[in-house]
């Protein structure tokens, strides 16, 4: 492990829906995180959800101790795991009747040596917390960000956008994907926030960072989730807090 982290994450049903399609997972010793939000009827959308995060887990840590670690290296070995991870899930979806047209989003992090290395499909974010301030450093694949980037909607007609749950791009609804992977310094100090769309539709950006200021690490993925389920809960709540809490120093065994 190359960061001393504190890690915390809450996968709730929410108070409107029957099952739970979001789902996480984390390897912890190579310090890689993946979240996903599934779609689909008859329980399809779980299957997806947990086969996507399961798979991106499974087929990083087979190549990931084989590779050239360099941060360029590890984001192609992310890009190109994420893809073979759609296809399968593709293949899943066309096999058998009771999982056709599941899908689902997906957004990863892992903790490289000379830096964060991020990805995602979908909508599901990633925002990172230094010095008080909440930014989100991922944007989603949706309708409502595609209008927003042509300039066709702003920011503050968004909340009424009829339409701002439809996504772009997802995992496992065509046999390629183009995820969106890149990398961005890492400090001792930073909060990383993972979460599905069922915490970032109901709380503005501005009311996760006061809720993440004023809350010990161990703390804010319980608070986040009860101030969504306080504003409706409409939809299952996943949220993931790393805290970067130092860099280990290299024994010198000499």
């Amino acid at each position: 492990m190359l960061y001393k982290i504190s890690v915390y994450g809450i996968s709730d049903v929410g108070l409107v829906r029957q099952n739970n399609e979001d789902f996480w997972n984390h390897l912890l010793e190579d310090q890689f995180f993946v979240l996903a939000d599934g779609m689909g009827g008859h329980q399809a959308g779980e299957v997806a959800s947990h086969e996507a995060v399961n798979q991106l887990c499974m087929r990083f840590k087979e190549k990931i101790s084989l590779l050239n670690k360099s941060l360029p290296v590890c984001t192609q070995h992310i890009i190109e795991t994420i893809q073979e991870v759609n296809y399968a899930i593709y293949r899943m979806g066309r096999e058998n009747d009771k999982l056709k047209g599941m899908g689902t989003t997906l957004c990863c992090v892992f903790l490289h040596g000379d830096g964060i290395v991020f990805g995602h499909v979908g909508d599901s974010r990633i925002y990172r917390f230094r010095n008080n301030h909440l930014e989100q450093i991922t944007q989603d694949h949706s309708l409502l960000r595609e209008l927003i980037d042509l300039g066709q909607l702003n920011e503050q007609q968004a909340n009424d956008f009829a339409y701002k749950n439809i996504i772009t791009k997802a995992i496992g609804t065509e046999p390629f994907v183009e995820p969106t992977v890149s990398s961005d310094s890492i400090h001792a100090g930073d909060i990383i926030v993972m979460c599905t769309d069922g915490l970032s539709d109901l709380l503005t950006r501005k009311e996760m960072q006061r809720i993440i200021a004023e809350n010990p690490e161990e703390d804010i993925a319980k608070k986040l989730v009860k101030a969504a389920k306080c504003k409706g809960g409409y939809d299952n709540i996943t949220v993931v807090i790393i805290k970067i809490q130092d860099k280990y120093e290299p024994t010198d065994l000499s």
